[in-house]
């Protein structure tokens, strides 16, 4: 029996910020997809995600390794914006509240969540937060999905976890729990999908 459900939050209860923000950056402002993306996800950012080191440490790293001209706060900003609430995702989550424990699992960076939480009021959703700010570890160290699965206070399967990301879901898929795949915008598959595993709203 399905007694949690976890969800990801960059790519499922929001866009995924990074692809947006990296168009927008590219089309209106000219700046370098490659470049920017590969600070984005650089190890740096990494040990940002983890909570290993202040924003303002990781941003004026960022700003030393751009072009001239480029501007790292406009980087944030745009980052953070392109995160958009999921509409579809929020309803089904309210509509699942009442019968099952709801758990936010996302490598994340603590002033993006707070960032979000101001522009979208989403945190009352969860029962339960794991993010990797906290933990000092992400995505997809399985030692990461240990800790949500103890903090959910289930077996594994016991729980569906829904990310948008194969290689993050994979690590969870092997310590048991129950994995959907979710593709924006394919919210009926998702339902459909939710249904086989015999979890109702």
């Amino acid at each position: 029996m399905i007694r949690a459900i976890v969800f990801d939050l960059g790519g499922v209860l929001f866009s995924e910020g990074k692809t947006v923000a990296l168009e927008k950056l590219a089309v209106a402002y000219g700046y370098e997809r490659r470049l920017v993306g590969a600070i984005l996800s650089s190890p740096k950012s990494m040990q940002l995600r983890k909570g290993l080191i202040p924003d303002e440490d990781f941003w004026q790293w960022a700003q030393q390794r751009l072009p001239s001209g480029y501007d790292s706060r406009l980087i944030q900003q745009e980052w953070y914006n392109g995160y958009v609430l999921d509409t579809d995702i929020y309803e089904l989550i309210a509509s699942l509240q009442k019968k099952y424990s709801i758990i936010a699992f996302s490598g994340n960076i603590k002033s993006r969540v707070a960032f979000l939480e101001e522009k979208y009021h989403f945190r009352h959703l969860f029962d339960i937060e794991v993010y990797s700010f906290d933990f000092h570890m992400t995505k997809p160290e399985q030692e990461f999905v240990q800790v949500m699965i103890e903090k959910s206070g289930v077996r594994p399967e016991e729980i569906v976890y829904i990310d948008d990301n194969e290689s993050y879901a994979k690590p969870a898929r092997d310590l048991g729990v129950n994995v959907v795949i979710y593709q924006r915008s394919e919210i009926e598959r998702l339902r459909q999908e939710l249904r086989r595993q015999e979890v109702v709203s």
